[in-house]
């Protein structure tokens, strides 16, 4: 039987593969491999339960540190693995460290590497995201594409199509799977919320938390918050910019600890409207029929604003508070809201079924 080793290491890795690992446990001698990329119980071991995932069988420790150094902790630390393992192929998925670093190890040492949402492009080569796909799709031998947005992407980075499978987001199949067990979720009887009297709101990406874009967007939140109930769980890493910097939110703001994945779900789905710079919960919002206003000047899932589910607000003062005003009055809201969402299931079988393809498997499983 042939082997797939996976090599996941934050959050939205293990969101996006929960529907992939039971499959891929199933069909091939399956090797899951942690890099500790994320390490603290909220923002990780958390969503393990929650999800009914295997503990990883591998556990690499590498911890927080500088893009180098963590980049440099997992080669370093997932080399010895694979020798070991010999995995007829290596599944990664996203953007992030763990991802890069994974996927060149795997290909250092000749070993195929699959890319689960290959093709996603902000255009914004500043972002360390951006950095990390345009690598991994560089050197995957399998890029499992969301759409056909992201294939065409690909093919105009000159990579060629025999490579390229359009399969459907599985952060879409992870939604739709635990959205009735989320209803169950006791965040908003413990916040004491009422459904659509709130606004979510999640900020964590490196961009919007440095020095010259984080106090302009503090702002903006202070300022929304004395027209709105805003419920924002902190990131860590949006905790310590914060308090490097000085920073203060309003006490309007309802600040709460990272949430796990059933509590997040309930939260977003029941908010009048969320805002967000998360690749994830994008989509998350739009299989819930959650408003959506994107705290970022470009998005990778280009189709949610194109089909009116989703809007661009910026990151500055200025771009949020008008952005914010402008479409959560009611009329506005209420669009983004009755727009029908653009959203596939399937996609988990579709990335199972064709990793069997390139290596060899017992079975496929939705005879696409």
């Amino acid at each position: 039987m042939p082997t797939v080793l996976t090599v996941l290491g934050t959050r939205p890795e293990i969101i996006k593969l929960s529907p992939v690992i039971p499959l891929l446990e199933q069909r091939f001698d399956h090797v899951l491999v942690h890099s500790g990329q994320h390490y603290s119980y909220e923002v990780d071991a958390i969503f393990f339960e929650e999800l009914g995932l295997p503990a990883p069988q591998h556990t690499l420790g590498v911890g927080s540190a500088s893009h180098g150094e963590q980049t440099a902790r997992i080669l370093a630390r997932l080399e010895p693995i694979l020798l070991e393992r010999r995995p007829d192929v290596v599944l990664v998925q996203g953007d992030t460290n763990t991802t890069m670093a994974g996927a060149l190890c795997a290909s250092k040492l000749g070993i195929p590497v699959v890319h689960l949402e290959a093709g996603g492009r902000s255009f914004n080569r500043a972002m360390p995201e951006e950095q990390n796909r345009i690598i991994v799709d560089h050197i995957a031998d399998l890029l499992l594409a969301a759409d056909e947005i992201a294939a065409d992407n690909l093919r105009r980075e000159g990579l060629p199509e025999e490579r390229i499978r359009i399969i459907g987001s599985t952060a879409i199949d992870a939604a739709q799977r635990h959205q009735v067990r989320a209803e169950q979720a006791p965040i908003l009887e413990q916040l004491e919320l009422q459904p659509q009297t709130y606004l979510a709101l999640t900020i964590h990406r490196a961009e919007n938390t440095t020095p010259d874009v984080l106090p302009g967007i503090v702002r903006a939140i202070n300022a929304l918050a004395e027209e709105h109930v805003i419920v924002f769980p902190v990131h860590p890493r949006t905790r310590v910019a914060l308090d490097h910097q000085g920073l203060t939110l309003s006490p309007r703001v309802r600040i709460c600890r990272p949430l796990g994945y059933l509590d997040t779900l309930r939260l977003v789905g029941a908010a009048r409207a969320l805002l967000t710079d998360s690749g994830g919960l994008q989509e998350e919002a739009a299989v819930l029929g959650t408003p959506l206003l994107i705290v970022r000047n470009e998005t990778e899932w280009r189709y949610l604003v194109d089909a009116g589910v989703a809007v661009l607000i910026g990151n500055t003062f200025e771009a949020i508070t008008t952005g914010a005003r402008s479409w959560l009055a009611p009329q506005a809201l209420a669009r983004l809201r009755e727009t029908p969402a653009p959203v596939r299931a399937g996609a988990a079988e579709r990335a199972v079924d064709a990793i069997a393809d390139l290596v060899g498997g017992p079975y496929r499983t939705s005879g696409v």
